[in-house]
């Protein structure tokens, strides 16, 4: 059994500059926590059509307004804690800065959950995301059933989650802009 560069890894504390080596090196994604790295590894069908519904539907509906839209292959970097991630999609406007390598406070950040992965983005992931300033809104998409978790932040700081359920719902992700549920859930089969 060959072991996976996270697996060599594992006991070993790595600068920004070795991770964006291996990386390069390897031509493979991990996420970079605290030193460590984590394997990016393949999802399932839903999973990716979930988040190519997802961007498409983030592309066409902020089209016309000062904001880009990433897909899972754009890094993300937590300036203050210098961690890095790879969501499955982001939303970078006003506030969100661009460098050759990674992007930087986006307003919205989305998930699409998996069962290795729902707690941590529930929990310590989401920590990670909150001390993002720019950060409004932190959406979860589930691939097993059409529910979505919208974290909005409040003016306070609290975050106040709704859950959005069917086809028919439409998720709050901007003033007067929402995504349309059948629309994130197109094609996926929940039977798989």
């Amino acid at each position: 059994m060959s072991s996976t560069a996270e697996d060599l890894y594992k006991n070993k504390k790595l600068s920004v500059e070795e991770y964006f080596a291996l990386e390069e090196e390897l031509n493979q994604k991990f996420e970079y926590v605290d030193g460590e790295i984590f394997d990016m590894t393949g999802g399932t069908v839903n999973h990716s059509l979930i988040s190519t519904n997802l961007t498409t539907a983030l592309s066409i509906l902020f089209r016309d307004q000062p904001c880009i839209v990433f897909n899972s292959d754009a890094k993300l970097q937590i300036e203050s804690m210098q961690n890095y991630f790879y969501p499955d999609a982001m939303v970078l406007c006003e506030a969100g800065k661009i460098d050759k390598k990674f992007v930087q406070h986006p307003q919205i950040i989305v998930e699409v959950l998996s069962s290795s992965t729902e707690d941590y983005d529930h929990g310590k992931k989401f920590a990670f995301y909150r001390s993002i300033e720019a950060l409004q809104v932190y959406i979860m998409l589930h691939q097993d059933q059409p529910l979505a978790e919208v974290y909005q932040r409040n003016a306070d700081n609290s975050w106040l989650l709704k859950e959005y359920t069917g086809l028919e719902e439409q998720l709050p992700v901007a003033d007067k802009l929402s995504l349309k549920m059948s629309d994130l859930y197109r094609q996926v089969d929940f039977d798989l």
